[in-house]
């Protein structure tokens, strides 16, 4: 089955938005939608690669919100309960201080290999690499 059709999705077209306490920014955030026709269990993402403006982010400084909880990512692999839905948007959010300049787009680049539930028979899973690039703007520019 050839799921490239549904990589374009993966990343929003919503502005970019910067998040901080008070005044004070500590970084951005992005939104993703899950790759495919179906919902999967967040346990089913194997690795995700977000590059901001051709830099790799780090995964220290990444945490991922999906139905209204965040995860850092190296919990993803033990969230077996928590269902991402087609319809939902998950928050990508990065810790930056001063957040992404206002003055420009900026090119977010989102790789992600995924394990198709359904596929595992005989504990052998269909791993699909989905990858999506689009240029947003922060909020507010």
């Amino acid at each position: 089955m050839d799921f490239t059709a549904f990589n374009e999705r993966m990343i929003t077209s919503d502005n970019i938005k910067l998040y901080g306490v008070e005044k004070e920014v500590l970084g951005y955030e992005f939104m993703l939608r899950y790759p495919t026709y179906r919902g999967t269990w967040v346990c089913n993402i194997e690795k995700l690669v977000i590059e901001v403006d051709g830099e790799e982010v780090s995964e220290a400084d990444i945490r991922f919100g999906v139905n209204g909880k965040w995860f850092l990512m190296s919990e993803l692999k033990e969230l077996y309960k928590e269902y991402w839905f087609t319809t939902a948007k998950a928050s990508i959010r990065v810790l930056r201080d001063s957040g992404l300049s206002r003055d420009r787009e900026h090119k977010i680049s989102v790789q992600m290999d995924h394990k198709i539930p359904y596929t595992g028979y005989f504990g052998n899973f269909l791993v699909v690499h989905s990858d999506c690039t689009k240029n947003l703007t922060v909020e507010g520019s």
